[in-house]
């Protein structure tokens, strides 16, 4: 069985439920977007795919550690394979540029959706630069 027929779909929708109003907070285990992608990943793998990543509570502490892996995309590139933007499936991770710099959101399928100021945000998959495999 492919790992793509093994994502838990409805595992990814409650987490994204459960986030909905969830404010954004630093920490790998918070709600930034690289610990909701995390997130998403275990619901629907049962994987912790991003667990080898050093841990921040801080943004200063975020950037520090990205910093030191060279960046968001080579810190995910690290652990996760890229994909071409349109075989990115829902449950994939999506690198975006915002106004704070760049972030990964994860793919719904015709939208993006992660932690913003006060809860989680959607934007158009048309906004996604870049994708990463969910499934590794």
């Amino acid at each position: 069985m492919s790992s793509e027929l093994a994502r838990d779909y409805v595992a990814l929708v409650e987490l994204i439920e459960a986030r909905m109003r969830a404010p954004f907070a630093w920490g790998k285990r918070a709600n930034d977007c690289v610990s909701f992608f995390g997130a998403a990943i275990l619901a629907q793998t049962g994987v912790d795919r991003l667990a080898d990543l050093p841990d921040w509570t801080t943004q200063r502490g975020a950037l520090r550690v990205l910093k030191g892996l060279g960046g968001l995309e080579a810190a995910v590139d690290g652990v996760l394979t890229s994909v071409p933007l349109a075989l990115a499936a829902r449950g994939d991770g999506g690198l975006v540029s915002t106004a704070t710099g760049p972030a990964v959101m994860v793919i719904e399928g015709a939208t993006l959706v992660g932690p913003g100021p006060a809860g989680l945000v959607r934007l158009p998959r048309a906004a996604m630069l870049r994708a990463w495999s969910a499934a590794g």
